[in-house]
């Protein structure tokens, strides 16, 4: 296992710095954020230039950084028909953007349930998603992940397995966030043993409440026992990254940019 850094935790950055900042905090990789949030523009979006996309290329080369996923994160599971279509273009167009920067995996999420519709009819609409855009992944040799995320239409364990049984012949894998199965209190250690094998990229961030009250706070701060996770991944196999994804200054955590990265290398170094 090796460390990354998601790009999300420095939003008030170019890609060109943060680049350059992960580099210079002694990571060995970037993850590169697409999804637009409140605190968060992305970094990279299916809009992105060919050049600009080589210039990334070149400026993670030079710094002797690798580029292990992209963050796909759009609703996936939208009312109206064009919301979901757009969804579907907008993952494609990162799993292009992967394929570019030779990103291995791109994640994704279902979004929550929409008002006025019933979460079966919602899930269908987000199991077809994933079997047109992992079918589109595949085409271009890059993994789609799940990421399930608390208070979305997918956002548990069992609905890995539930995925897994109606898509039987899709090769979708995990995107491993044990935060949002935290503070569902959810045990985190249950992706490890059971589907320890089609976890692709991990997510290092912590949690702590109970949702729809809770925090992610800087790693070491939670509830989450990453000694342990990180010991079943090794004994899982995993060898990818362990990918910081800090979302803290969201909660009043008060950081510099440089006490997070710092932080953060430490933390995945203890591991």
């Amino acid at each position: 296992m090796y460390s990354c850094f998601h790009s999300v935790g420095l939003p008030a950055r170019s890609l060109e710095e943060a680049i350059g900042m992960v580099a210079e905090a002694g990571y060995q990789a970037i993850e590169l954020n697409a999804e637009t949030l409140p605190w968060a523009p992305p970094h990279i979006t299916p809009e992105t230039r060919p050049a600009e996309r080589r210039a990334v290329v070149a400026a993670c080369r030079a710094r002797g950084l690798t580029i292990p996923a992209v963050g796909a994160h759009i609703a996936m599971v939208g009312a109206e028909p064009a919301e979901r279509l757009s969804a579907m273009a907008f993952v494609d167009g990162c799993t292009d953007i992967a394929r570019d920067v030779g990103a291995p995996v791109v994640h994704i999420l279902s979004g929550p349930l929409p008002a006025g519709i019933d979460r079966e009819t919602a899930w269908g609409w987000f199991r077809e998603a994933v079997e047109r855009t992992t079918d589109y992944a595949s085409s271009r040799n890059v993994v789609l992940g799940i990421e399930a995320i608390a208070g979305h239409v997918f956002h548990s364990v069992d609905d890995y397995h539930r995925l897994r049984r109606e898509l039987p012949g899709v090769p979708f894998k995990v995107n491993f966030d044990p935060s949002h199965l935290a503070v569902q209190h959810e045990d985190p250690m249950r992706v490890v043993r059971e589907l320890g094998g089609d976890i692709v990229h991990v997510h290092l961030k912590d949690g702590i409440g109970l949702y729809p009250d809770f925090e992610f706070p800087p790693l070491g701060r939670g509830t989450i026992d990453f000694p342990a996770l990180v010991a079943g991944l090794r004994a899982a196999g995993y060898s990818g990254a362990l990918s910081v994804e800090y979302e803290a200054q969201v909660y009043g955590y008060q950081q510099s940019e440089a006490e997070i990265l710092a932080e953060g290398k430490a933390f995945c170094e203890a591991l």
